[in-house]
C-alpha cells in the first residue's frame, strides 16, 4: 500500500484502540484492545477449554508446570498454561511462542504431520542453535522425530532454554496432530518417570476432541 494509506489504516487501528502510538518517540505497539480479540478467541478455543482441567491435574500430580500449544505457522504457540502448586494457579502463558524443532511440545506435532507439510517445514525454518543441546542437523532430527512417533512423547533436553527440561505428547483428532500437551521442569528423570501420565493425558483430550468433532 502506498505511504498515505498505511497512515491512514494505521491511524484508524490507534483510533481504536488496537495500536497505540508513544507520545515521547512515535513508536507504534499494539494496543488494548487486541486482548479483546484475544479473549474472544480463547474463550471460544475448544481445544484449550476441553485441556484446562487436565493441565490443572498434571500440574498438581506432577508438580510443575504444564503447557498447551499449538503449531502456528512455523513457531509453537502456547495457549494455556499452568503453574506447579507452589505457585498460584494461573491459566497464563498464552501468547508465548517458541521454536517447534527444539521445544518438546513442537517436536511432538512435528513428529505426526504428514511427510509433504514436514519438508514444507524445513524448507522454511533454519535450524538455529539456542543452546548447546540444540539440534540443528535435518537428518538427526528427523531421526529423532521418527523415535517420537514410536514412542509416543517427546523430550526437550535443554535445548531451547538452559537448565528446562521437558516431556510432550501430541494431541491427536482424526490423524492429524493438532497440538500437544507438556510438563516442564528443572530434572529431565522425574519428567520421563511420569510420562506416561502426560501420554494419557493427551489420549483423553484427543478423545474427548474427536467426539466433538
Amino acid at each position: 500500500v502506498t505511504r498515505p494509506t498505511a497512515h491512514r489504516l494505521v491511524q484508524t487501528l490507534i483510533a481504536d484502540g488496537y495500536l497505540t502510538q508513544s507520545p515521547r518517540d512515535g513508536r507504534i505497539s499494539p494496543g488494548y484492545s487486541v486482548l479483546r480479540l484475544a479473549g474472544s478467541l480463547l474463550d471460544t478455543n475448544q481445544m484449550r477449554l476441553e485441556s484446562l482441567p487436565h493441565l490443572e491435574k498434571l500440574a498438581h500430580e506432577l508438580g510443575e508446570r504444564a503447557n498447551l500449544g499449538i503449531l502456528h505457522r512455523t513457531e509453537l504457540l502456547y495457549l494455556a498454561g499452568v503453574e506447579k502448586p507452589s505457585l498460584p494457579t494461573l491459566y497464563s502463558r498464552f501468547g508465548k511462542t517458541a521454536p517447534a524443532y527444539c521445544s518438546s511440545l513442537g517436536k511432538a506435532i512435528l513428529a505426526h504431520l504428514p511427510e509433504p507439510a514436514l519438508q514444507a517445514y524445513f524448507m522454511e525454518v533454519p535450524l538455529v542453535k539456542r543452546t548447546e543441546n540444540t539440534i540443528t542437523d535435518e537428518a538427526v532430527l528427523r531421526k529423532e522425530l521418527a523415535e517420537i512417533r514410536r514412542q509416543g512423547f517427546a523430550l526437550d533436553r535443554e535445548e531451547h532454554i538452559p537448565g528446562l527440561y521437558c516431556v510432550a505428547s501430541a494431541i491427536i483428532v482424526d490423524g492429524v496432530p493438532i497440538g500437544a500437551i507438556g510438563v516442564t521442569g528443572r530434572a529431565l528423570e522425574p519428567l520421563i518417570e511420569r510420562v506416561d501420565m502426560v501420554q494419557h493425558t493427551a489420549e483423553v483430550i484427543s478423545h474427548v476432541l474427536s467426539r466433538g468433532v
